[in-house]
C-alpha cells in the first residue's frame, strides 16, 4: 500500500537523519546504524518504486501532507493560536480605551449641555408646547398634561442640577414618595422635599402611582427630545430610563340583584346608605359623590363640576332619578354645610369615607371584586341592557369623553339635550326592595 510505503520511506529517512547528527557531534554509533549508513540503494529503490506509483489523487495528496509535514503542521498551528491570542488581547484593551474615552466625551457633553439648558429651561419649554400645537394639533387637556409634568421636574431642579441619566433616575424614585394632588396643597409644594417625605409618616397620604409617575417621565423624555430635535442639546438622558410596573387594577364586579337587597336592607348608616343609592343611579364614583354641592341641584337635575382636574371626566349634568329625589332631598336638609354628604371632596374626605364605606360593605358582602365602585358598574349595565338611549347619551351618563364624536363636539358645539337624559334615567330600573 502507498500509505505503508510512505511511512518505510520517511522512518528509514528519519532514522538516518538522526545518525548523522551524532557524527557530526562527534559521538558514538552502534554498528547497526552505521550499517544503515550504507542503505542508499535501498532508499533509491523505496523513491523508484513510488515514482511507479499512478499519480495521487487529491485525497491521497492530503493524505501524504499530513504524514510528511505533520510536526511543521502541528507548530504552524500553534503559532497561529498564539497570534490569535495575541491580537485578542490587544483589541480587548483597544476596546475598553475606546469606550472610557466614549464615557468621559459623553460626560464633558452632558456637563456642558446641563449647564446651557438650565439657564433657559422655561423658555425651551414653551417653545415646545408651540410647537406641539402648530405641528400636531394637540388638545388643550394634552397640553395641561405636559405642564403638570414640567411642574414635578422643574420642582426637583436647580440652576445647578446635572440633568444627566443619574438624576433622572433619582426623580423617577422621589416621585413616587410625593402625595397626590401634590400641587393642590401649599403644606405639601412649598416644603422641600425632604420635609414632604416627613409629612408622609405623619398624615400617612396617599402617593403617586406608577402609571401616573410613567407618564410624567414620557412626557419629559418627549420634552428632551425635542431638544435633541432642536440641536439644543445631543444626548437625550432619559433614552435609558425603565418604566416602573403598573399595579394592575382589579376589574369591579357589580353586585347581584340578592345583594344589593342585603345592602339596602342593612344596618349601615342612613348617610352611607343614601350614598350608596345615589351612586346607584347616577353611575359617580366616590369623589363624585361627595362633591355634590347643595347649590348645584337645581330642577331636578345635579350639575357636577368637580374642580381641579385635568381632564373633563367630572363635568357633566345628571337628571335625578324618582327613586333617589326623597333622598336627596333629606340630605340637603339635614346635612350641615355646602356639600351634599359629610365635608365635601378633599383628599382626606374621600380617603377616609371610602375606607369607612368599604369596611361597612366588605361586612355584608365579602368579596375583593366588590366595593362601592360596583354601583357604578350596576348603572354601567342597566344603561346598556335596559336602556334605549343613544349611545352618546350613555357615555355622557357614564362620564366618558365625547371629544372623538365629531357629531357632538362640531355640529351640536358639545351640548346635550336634557330631555334625552331624564328619558334615558327614567329607564332604568333596580328590582331591590
Amino acid at each position: 500500500m502507498l500509505r505503508d510505503k510512505i511511512l518505510e520511506r520517511l522512518k528509514m529517512q528519519n532514522d538516518i537523519e538522526k545518525i548523522l547528527d551524532k557524527i557530526m557531534n562527534k559521538k558514538s554509533i552502534t554498528q547497526k546504524e552505521a550499517e544503515a549508513i550504507y542503505t542508499n540503494e535501498q532508499l533509491n529503490e523505496l523513491d523508484y518504486q513510488l515514482k511507479q506509483e499512478p499519480i495521487l489523487s487529491k485525497e491521497e495528496q492530503e493524505e501524504y501532507d499530513k504524514i510528511a509535514f505533520k510536526e511543521d503542521m502541528e507548530l504552524f498551528d500553534r503559532i497561529k493560536e498564539l497570534e490569535a491570542k495575541k491580537e485578542n488581547k490587544i483589541l480587548e484593551i483597544v476596546q475598553k480605551l475606546e469606550k472610557n474615552l466614549s464615557s468621559s466625551t459623553t460626560s464633558q457633553k452632558q456637563t456642558k449641555q446641563e449647564t446651557k439648558l438650565n439657564n433657559k429651561i422655561d423658555n425651551y419649554f414653551n417653545k415646545y408646547l408651540e410647537y406641539k400645537k402648530d405641528f400636531y394639533k394637540i388638545s388643550d387637556s394634552s397640553i395641561k398634561s405636559y405642564k403638570a409634568s414640567y411642574k414635578y421636574f422643574k420642582y426637583f431642579i436647580t440652576n445647578n442640577t446635572n440633568l444627566n441619566f443619574s438624576f433622572f433616575k433619582k426623580l423617577q424614585k422621589q416621585l413616587q414618595q410625593l402625595p397626590k394632588n401634590f400641587f393642590k396643597y401649599k403644606k405639601y409644594y412649598t416644603k422641600d422635599f425632604k420635609e414632604v417625605v416627613k409629612l408622609k409618616d405623619i398624615e400617612n397620604y396617599d402617593t403617586l402611582d406608577n402609571k401616573t409617575i410613567n407618564n410624567h417621565i414620557v412626557n419629559i423624555k418627549n420634552f428632551f427630545d425635542y431638544l435633541v430635535y432642536e440641536e439644543i442639546i445631543e444626548i437625550n438622558p432619559l433614552s435609558n430610563i425603565k418604566p416602573l410596573i403598573e399595579n394592575k387594577e382589579i376589574k369591579k364586579e357589580e353586585y347581584s340583584e340578592e345583594e344589593l337587597q342585603e345592602i339596602f336592607n342593612s344596618d349601615i348608616e342612613k348617610e352611607y346608605l343614601n350614598m350608596c343609592k345615589v351612586a346607584l343611579y347616577t353611575g359617580f364614583r366616590i369623589e363624585e359623590v361627595l362633591s355634590i354641592k347643595k347649590e348645584n341641584i337645581k330642577d331636578n337635575l345635579i350639575y357636577l363640576d368637580l374642580e381641579d382636574t385635568i381632564s373633563k371626566k367630572h363635568k357633566r349634568i345628571m337628571p335625578i332619578h324618582n327613586n333617589i329625589q326623597k333622598i336627596i332631598q333629606n340630605q340637603k336638609k339635614y346635612n350641615k354645610g355646602d356639600f351634599l354628604f359629610f365635608d365635601g371632596n378633599s383628599p382626606a374626605e374621600v380617603k377616609n369615607v371610602g375606607k369607612r364605606l368599604n369596611r361597612r360593605l366588605k361586612k355584608i358582602i365579602n368579596n375583593p371584586y366588590k366595593s362601592f365602585h360596583s354601583f357604578r358598574k350596576n348603572f354601567s349595565q342597566e344603561l346598556e341592557i335596559n336602556t334605549k338611549a343613544e349611545d352618546k347619551i350613555k357615555k355622557y351618563l357614564m362620564g366618558h369623553t365625547l371629544n372623538k364624536d365629531i357629531t357632538h363636539t362640531v355640529y351640536n358645539r358639545s351640548k346635550i339635550n336634557i330631555d334625552k337624559l331624564f328619558d334615558c334615567i327614567s329607564q332604568i330600573t333596580f328590582k331591590y326592595k
